[in-house]
């Protein structure tokens, strides 16, 4: 095809395609800028109404924490709280006589070998101190008591009086012993 325009038409009807490619690729680059800038205008707007709703009820909760009656009851639950760390340290110190009292009872016994007293008490260590007396019909029956007491894992510093061995019938015995838990 030729073209018989004159060269400086030619020249005004470029420039005039290159005006409109210039404005296409403009609308194209400043529409998503324009719709990018309102995408975060309103970001913004919704994280500056979100803080200030967070101010508002902030400061109505400080001058809620500010009555009194909100200030006596921080105070009461704080007395609470501390009754309830020393009740917790009681308790964890707390030994029960009545595991002491278990395990003295399964201890195995001979049959002629019988108890007079009994006397538990706690030490500092807080481990319970064991006195027994009693009497046993042999010596024999007073090792086999010594040799089941000392295979409770539990049980520590097993002493026999030295009369405890002296008579070889109707021995009287006296024990003193710790049990540790």
């Amino acid at each position: 095809m030729i073209n018989l325009l004159p060269p400086s038409l030619k020249q005004k009807l470029a420039l005039e395609h290159q005006k409109n490619v210039v404005m296409i690729l403009g609308f194209t680059i400043l529409v998503p800028l324009i719709c990018l800038t309102l995408l975060l205008l309103s970001i913004k707007t919704y994280i500056s109404a979100e803080v200030n709703s967070q101010k508002i009820a902030s400061e109505q909760a400080q001058k809620i924490s500010q009555t009194p009656e909100f200030v006596k009851f921080g105070e009461t639950i704080k007395n609470g709280n501390a009754l309830l760390l020393q009740l917790k340290s009681f308790y964890k110190r707390q030994i029960y006589i009545s595991n002491a009292l278990h395990l003295i009872s399964g201890i195995n016994r001979p049959e002629n070998l019988y108890f007079t007293s009994l006397d538990l008490h706690q030490t500092q260590s807080l481990a319970f101190k064991v006195t027994i007396a009693g009497f046993s019909q042999s010596r024999e029956d007073l090792l086999v008591f010594q040799k089941n007491i000392q295979q409770k894992k539990e049980i520590e510093n097993l002493v026999f009086s030295p009369e405890s061995w002296i008579n070889p019938s109707r021995t009287p015995f006296y024990l003193t012993f710790e049990i540790k838990q």
